[in-house]
């Protein structure tokens, strides 16, 4: 439900670095805008994206796109889901602020609102109370205090008025950090996780700048919009009986028939079959990929990630943007990988003597201390043991578990190296913004000759592999101009337990 109050807050005080206390820094999984501005200055129609604004580069900015001002443009940050938030620190660094020059002759923030974003079914929903304040027009950081609900994962910032440049109205804002106050355990890895995706975008925006990515094959448009072609809702009663035929194919049955979508649903369903041959959860050589394929390491010749987490930025999931360099096979090659089942195993065998020894150790140093330390047994949160593993703040995987799933996982392709038909990736990972668990990815990527024709995503949590994410499941389609491939547009199918969504994403080439 959306609460129209607004506490109008007085203007935020300015300071040289963000003093956040004992709030901890969220790092943020995408941001996304109404709009940029889109112009050639560095080469390229992506130099003022939204991600510039987590980047803690204040010589890149967001800027929006529209005409005049931008008044009423807005930019989303979504970071991690939390259950147990009270106040989101809001420090922002107004303007363009690579120089004196560039932070006057541009137009900057004046008044905004801030408002707590949750995730709905159907997309970005605003929840708890929105805040207007006015920021300052002057360099350095400013912080806005914003209470957020228990419950809430982002926060939309809304230009309502703005301070006029000297020479541009393009409205300008370096950086935007969000730290939280609250009770939820802080996971410091995926916080770092999340930014070194940032940084490595960061980083390959400015290399993709100098080379002018004269020699990749694929070239993205700035952004894609998407259509919604259908939301259905259903029940569980709905979902067993859709899904009657098992597997991958039965999850596709959930989709209706309609023309918008038909041909791509076939396409969809094709890989889906196949999928369901290859799917690295089945037992050992039951799996075709592990029975017939030939397992590599795929090398990106020309990474891709970058330019397609910004044109993509509309997608709830990153599924796609993971295997955004292998899209196109003039931009990526296999190896044949080189460790052997044997190998890996010796190695798993190796880590787990490793971690016993190092735990025993923890154990024995925690007892001496607690015998110095006087306090009775049920002073402590957990034993010995326990607070070795992390206690109650659900430790990270080990490294032999992580080893063992890369066994059961890996990567694969299907026909010759030099031109395979098909790619598949089982990669188990950390999940959950929480508590740690691990999930077990897995995609599938079907070439029509150097393009790909379909990408499956699927993924499941180890404690259940009954259970998972949706099932995700992009078509797409390709032009040819200048000696370039481009997406013209992805029709996916995301299908979950009690919602079923399908969306076509044509790009955008004008704000």
């Amino acid at each position: 439900m959306i609460l129209l109050s607004l506490i109008l807050a007085a203007a935020p005080p300015v300071m040289l670095e963000p003093d956040a206390g004992g709030a901890h820094r969220l790092h943020p999984r995408r941001v996304t805008a109404s709009s940029f501005l889109e112009n050639g200055w560095n080469k390229h129609a992506q130099n003022y994206l939204p991600l510039y604004v987590a980047d803690d580069d204040p010589a890149t900015a967001w800027v929006e796109g529209a005409k005049g001002r931008g008044e009423g443009e807005s930019l989303e940050w979504w970071g991690p889901s939390l259950t147990k938030a009270k106040t989101f620190r809001v420090f922002l660094r107004n303007g363009f602020q690579k120089s004196d020059k560039l932070f006057r002759a541009n137009a900057r923030p004046r008044k905004v609102k801030l408002e707590p974003l949750a995730q709905g079914e159907t997309g970005a929903q605003t929840t708890g109370k929105a805040l207007e304040t006015e920021l300052k027009d002057v360099q350095g950081w400013q912080e806005v205090r914003l209470p957020v609900p228990a419950q809430v994962q982002g926060v939309r910032l809304t230009l309502v008025s703005t301070y006029p440049g000297t020479a541009y109205d393009d409205t300008c804002l370096s950086d935007l950090r969000v730290y939280v106050e609250g009770d939820d355990p802080y996971k410091p890895e995926a916080e770092a996780a999340a930014f070194e995706q940032v940084r490595a975008f960061a980083y390959e925006r400015k290399q993709a700048a100098e080379r002018n990515d004269t020699q990749a094959k694929v070239e993205w448009a700035p952004r894609y919009k998407a259509e919604k072609l259908l939301t259905l809702k259903r029940t569980w009663e709905q979902k067993n009986h859709d899904e009657q035929q098992p597997g991958t194919a039965g999850v596709l049955n959930g989709v209706p028939e309609k023309d918008s979508y038909r041909e791509a649903l076939a396409r969809a369903r094709e890989v889906a079959a196949l999928f369901d041959r290859v799917d690295l959860q089945r037992e050992g050589k039951e799996s075709e990929a592990r029975a017939k394929w030939t397992r590599v390491k795929p090398a990106q010749l020309r990474p891709q990630k970058a330019a397609a987490r910004a044109a993509l930025s509309a997608m709830e999931d990153d599924g796609l943007v993971r295997v955004a360099g292998l899209l196109h096979l003039g931009d990526a090659s296999f190896f044949e990988a080189d460790a052997s089942q044997a190998q890996m195993r010796a190695n798993i065998e190796k880590t787990k003597k490793k971690e016993a020894q190092a735990l025993s150790a923890c154990v024995n140093q925690c007892v001496q201390y607690r015998k110095t330390a006087g306090k009775p047994d049920d002073s402590y949160d957990c034993d010995c043991e326990g607070e070795c593993m992390g206690c109650e703040e659900a430790p990270l995987s080990s490294k032999s578990e992580q080893l063992t799933h890369q066994l059961t996982g890996g990567e694969f392709i299907a026909g010759p190296l030099a031109h395979p038909t098909a790619f598949l990736r089982g990669l188990t990972e950390e999940t959950g913004s929480r508590e740690s668990s691990l999930a077990f990815r897995q995609t599938l990527v079907s070439y029509v000759g150097d393009k790909a024709s379909v990408v499956l995503v699927r993924g499941f949590w180890e404690e259940n592999l009954e259970e998972g994410e949706p099932l995700r499941i992009h078509v797409l389609e390709w032009t040819e101009e200048g000696g370039k491939a481009r997406v013209s547009s992805i029709t996916s199918f995301i299908i979950g337990d009690l919602l079923v969504r399908v969306a076509r994403y044509r790009p955008v080439t004008s704000a």
